[in-house]
């Protein structure tokens, strides 16, 4: 007898499994298989089978081996018990009567029907004959080979209802159309009857090899509890499988036992390939794999468990030993899936002749095992995938952290850079508004995040935002945010830097070129004010520190009406000045070393180092970009570089920035006019705050306009010379 039921569910056991184009072979019940030996089974007519439909598709297979009968009806001692109110109790029987098979109606009350006409005494059935018996349809076929579901009669298959899908096929058999084992599933109402066959053995008072075996609900559920706590303290997959295996064999009875793992989990494959992860052997026998089959019934889609018995000698379910023989008396094989349904596994057990059959009980048992194992090794997977996740994060939050440290940190040994670490120090741990000063390259936006991630605010955000690159009208928007509507382009809500940088530091760069109006509301926000967004009525009130940088003199600017006096005098609380990289001394030395180390990272090159005549060359530059001038050179030396060693030709510097070579060009040539030589200053002038008009004009002292005089005079000029 076979019995069958969802991934992990109670199986609905039937006397076969349906396979492609074969079916499993049984022994009828009523005598004890050890009457037979195999070579009796071999010698005898090789049967028939009867294919039972129910409600339009097939339901069970049921196998002849003379000298047995097969009694029909509604009664639960029948071999072929059909649950239909149309069924008599002992409706008809198929016997063998030493030269064929015979239907015999057993005087039932609504009649046997062989192909579609009512049967009076005996009838000998032949190959494809279709029986009839209340709702059920019953093919008769000597073989397997070739009969498909579509080749049977349908005529009176829709009276069947589901109902009357049940079959029992011998006294053994249960009925169980639930898909989850009832000991894992609390909506559903567990039979805890004990097994039909258990039943007789005790009644006789057989004998139960070890006494292993489960017996009812209560002691099942108790052991499942405990498989399922010792499951959690499993850390490996094959730790948790050693686990369910011993388990087993400490409360079933059984020969040999095998474990298969999946070799793929992937939706929508159309084969899983099962690898044989752990055995366990009880005596002398050894394991042996299944048929393949077998195998590929239960690990097709929607397939279920499988309990076969009686089996001996049946080549569908069972593979022959060395000796040639087919020993295993009963198989269970039941599928692992896990929730999304996907083919985790197989579990599969077998007893030989002799020894306690598996019952319903043990295939229970087993099928809720193998639910819980299953969740056990997903999580397993699921903690090993976390578990590299982690893994992976720490690495990438370490490299990040490597360069952000690269990028916040200041490169220097002079005195003056070592003095404003010690300031940084000192100011960061507060809360006081820092104003960094600096000329244009030097790295006030390195010192505003070194600031930053030196303070307690080190978890909050570092927002940083130009002040100089936006119109007074833009600045406000990015600055306070606006809403939806509140001027032509804003289509939406915007959040501004202020509420963005809320638990963290708001540094402005340029904070000189921010318009009068919008510094008094700024300094509002600065002592501690709500704001509104552009176009809103909402206060807003923000947690922020600000750091404003600048490379403009303020207090010159509050003299000429062009800054607040009394935001500068906010922000003026900590004053940090940088230096200019010409007044480092050898520090550009150290730092063109530190770009070189990042640019050899970043494109993959192996450049050593640098020349002592490019070393001089850097020594002997003004550097009027500063660092970021610096950055530029080392990069490009890089970039077109291919010896091992950037040489002073590969240094790209302005002649007009060395130290000798701006005073000795006057020197030189005495007879250079006020023109061209005020025209070199104020290129000079323009390379250094890299093109920015306003912030030349006030180092030149004159006014934006007339620089642009200046500029559009000396453009005609060259014009008019070429």
């Amino acid at each position: 007898m076979i019995g069958r039921h969802a991934s992990g569910a109670p199986a609905r056991r039937i006397s076969k499994s349906l396979l492609p184009k074969t079916v499993s072979g049984r022994l009828n019940n009523s005598s004890p298989p050890s009457e037979l030996s195999n070579s009796d089974r071999i010698n005898l007519d090789p049967g028939a089978y009867l294919v039972l439909r129910s409600a339009g598709r097939w339901s069970d297979v049921f196998r002849l081996l003379p000298p047995e009968e097969a009694v029909i009806g509604r009664s639960s001692s029948n071999q072929i018990v059909l649950k239909d109110q149309q069924a008599s109790r002992h409706h008809a029987k198929v016997w063998w009567n030493g030269q064929g098979w015979i239907l015999s109606d057993l005087g039932s009350v609504n009649g046997t029907f062989l192909n579609q006409s009512p049967i009076e005494g005996d009838c000998q059935l032949t190959d494809r004959d279709t029986i009839h018996v209340g709702g059920f349809e019953i093919v008769f076929s000597k073989q397997m080979d070739g009969l498909t579901p579509e080749s049977t009669d349908r005529s009176q298959s829709s009276q069947v209802t589901d109902d009357q899908m049940t079959i029992e096929i011998d006294a053994d058999a249960i009925t169980d159309r639930r898909r989850f084992s009832s000991y894992l599933n609390p909506s559903n109402d567990f039979q805890s009857a004990t097994d039909p066959f258990d039943a007789r053995v005790d009644a006789v008072g057989g004998h139960r090899p070890n006494g292993k075996s489960i017996k009812n609900a209560e002691e099942g559920a108790h052991r499942l509890l405990q498989l399922a706590f010792q499951l959690a303290r499993c850390e490996e997959p094959i730790k948790a499988i050693e686990a369910t295996l011993e388990d087993f064999a400490n409360h079933l009875q059984f020969d040999t036992a095998g474990f298969y793992l999946s070799k793929s989990v992937k939706s929508g494959q159309p084969k899983t390939e099962m690898s044989l992860v752990a055995t366990r052997q009880v005596g002398k026998r050894s394991y042996r794999r299944p048929p393949e089959s077998l195998m590929m019934m239960v690990t097709s889609p929607d397939s279920e468990a499988v309990l076969a018995r009686n089996v001996l000698g049946d080549p569908e379910v069972a593979t022959e030993n060395s000796r040639g023989e087919i020993d295993v008396e009963s198989v269970i094989l039941a599928p692992m899936r896990d929730r999304s349904g996907l083919q985790r596994g197989v579990i599969h057990l077998t007893t030989t002749r002799g020894s306690r059959p598996l019952g319903s009980q043990d295939l229970e048992y087993i099928v809720a095992a193998g639910q819980i194992l299953t969740a056990s090794l997903v999580n397993l997977a699921d903690r090993r995938k976390l578990a590299k996740s982690l893994r992976q994060t720490r690495q990438q939050v370490k490299q990040l952290q490597q360069l952000l440290g690269d990028k916040v940190r200041i490169v220097g040994n002079s005195d003056a850079i070592q003095s404003l670490v010690e300031q940084i120090g000192l100011a960061a741990p507060t809360s006081a508004t820092v104003l960094v000063r600096g000329e244009s390259g030097v790295g006030k936006e390195l010192v505003a995040a070194a600031i930053h991630h030196a303070s307690d605010r080190s978890d909050g955000p570092l927002i940083c935002m130009n002040c100089a690159a936006l119109s007074p009208s833009l600045l406000e928007s990015e600055l306070f945010g606006h809403e939806k509507g509140a001027f032509t382009g804003a289509t939406e809500r915007k959040r501004g830097k202020f509420e963005l940088a809320d638990g963290g530091t708001l540094m402005l760069d340029e904070i000189g070129e921010m318009d009068t109006e919008i510094q008094a509301k700024f300094l509002r926000v600065l002592e501690g004010h709500p704001f509104e967004r552009v176009g809103g009525h909402e206060a807003i009130r923000v947690n922020v520190r600000v750091v404003a940088a600048t490379n403009r003199n303020l207090q010159q600017m509050v003299q000429e009406n062009q800054f607040r006096q009394d935001l500068y005098y906010r922000l003026h609380v900590v004053e940090l000045l940088i230096p200019p990289l010409r007044n480092r001394g050898k520090d550009c030395l150290l730092i063109a070393e530190h770009f070189l180390g990042q640019l050899n990272q970043q494109m993959g090159r192996k450049i050593t180092g640098f020349t002592d005549s490019a070393t001089k060359k850097m020594m002997a530059y003004q550097w009027p970009g500063n660092i970021r001038e610096l950055r530029n050179v080392v990069e490009r030396a890089v970039v077109l570089n291919q010896k091992d060693e950037i040489d002073a030709s590969d240094l790209s510097l302005s002649p007009a920035s060395s130290k000798a070579e701006g005073v000795s060009e006057v020197e030189d040539n005495p007879e250079i006019t006020l023109a061209d030589l005020e025209k070199r200053h104020i290129d000079r002038v323009l390379r250094h705050t890299d093109g920015n008009k306003s912030r030349a004009a006030l180092i030149l002292g004159i006014e934006r306009s007339t620089l642009d005089r200046k500029l559009k005079r000396y453009q005609k000029s060259d014009q008019g010379r070429s």
